[in-house]
């Protein structure tokens, strides 16, 4: 108990600090101060030069410069970013990747399976049950009108075989109001129907472009046997997507009229053999010989 008290008398017993000038030995300033007192202003000097260092450093650019290793928030933005960006890279590389296996699949002429499920069959009826799959009575309409339509895909394979440039099933059925003129930049036809009429692929093939441009609009064309290309331009709305395996007759598009290049809802369309546009009048088959031309 003595240690203790002696201790703490010698931490505790007061100084006298004092400031003289060196010639007259003048007092100039003094203060009483304890070695406890001493230790107690140099650590809080020494917290509060810490605490101010720290600020600094962290609130600063200098941490940058200071703390090894240590990212900026705009290094860690750009490398989340370019880890989004590289995996869309990815899972688009694997989708064209995909894409271009399957149409080199569907090019050497070999069946591919679906993947896409058919919907369950109603037991009470014995219909399919379209509502389960989300489908408006719009779309309900267009199926009807589509398998209204490819009924005349029933004459499939009646014209084929007459030449490499034949085409065995006609586009659309409707007037021609525009024909063939390459002078012009005219390298097909436009065939003039009521809108909302289903367009029809003119042979088997493999769809290599679906989409939509500003001059054609909705656009679909088709590779065909032989180098042979059609082309379908100013749709309202697609049925197929690129890759899709199609045969004569079959529904791939309604008629419109989009694009720029569009003055009413028509169907372009065109005819190309080993890289040249030919007149699809003249290989349409007998249904469409009759066909009105207007001028």
């Amino acid at each position: 108990m003595g240690k203790k008290n002696s201790f703490w008398t010698r931490w505790s017993k007061p100084y006298r600090l004092t400031i003289l000038e060196e010639q007259s030995f003048k007092e100039r300033w003094q203060i009483s101060i304890s070695r406890f007192g001493v230790a107690l202003t140099v650590g809080t000097l020494m917290a509060i030069v810490s605490a101010g260092v720290y600020a600094l450093i962290a609130w600063s650019p200098l941490k940058e410069m200071v703390v090894p290793g240590y990212a900026s928030e705009d290094s860690r933005l750009r490398a989340i970013q370019a880890e989004i960006i590289a995996d869309s890279a990815l899972q688009q590389l694997a989708i064209q990747d995909e894409y271009l296996q399957t149409l080199g699949i569907l090019l050497r002429g070999e069946a591919v399976e679906s993947m896409v499920e058919a919907p369950e069959t109603n037991e009470a009826n014995g219909e399919n049950s379209l509502t389960d799959w989300g489908l408006t009575q719009e779309d309900l309409d267009l199926r009807s009108r589509v398998e209204k339509e490819d009924r005349f895909a029933l004459q499939r394979g009646q014209t084929t075989g007459k030449t490499l440039r034949n085409i065995p099933f006609a586009p659309i059925e409707g007037s021609i109001s525009s024909k063939f003129d390459p002078a012009l930049g005219h390298f097909g036809l436009d065939f003039v129907a009521p809108e909302g009429s289903v367009i029809h692929a003119v042979d088997d093939g493999i769809v290599v472009i679906a989409s939509y441009t500003s001059d054609g609009g909705y656009v679909i064309s088709i590779q065909h046997p032989a180098n042979r290309i059609s082309v379908y331009k100013h749709n309202k709305s697609l049925l197929v997507e690129a890759g899709d395996r199609v045969q004569a007759g079959d529904p791939i598009a309604i008629l419109g009229g989009t694009g720029t290049h569009s003055t009413g809802p028509h169907s372009h369309f065109e005819w190309w053999v080993d890289g040249q546009p030919l007149d699809p009048a003249q290989w349409l088959p007998e249904q469409q010989e009759n066909v009105s031309l207007s001028e």
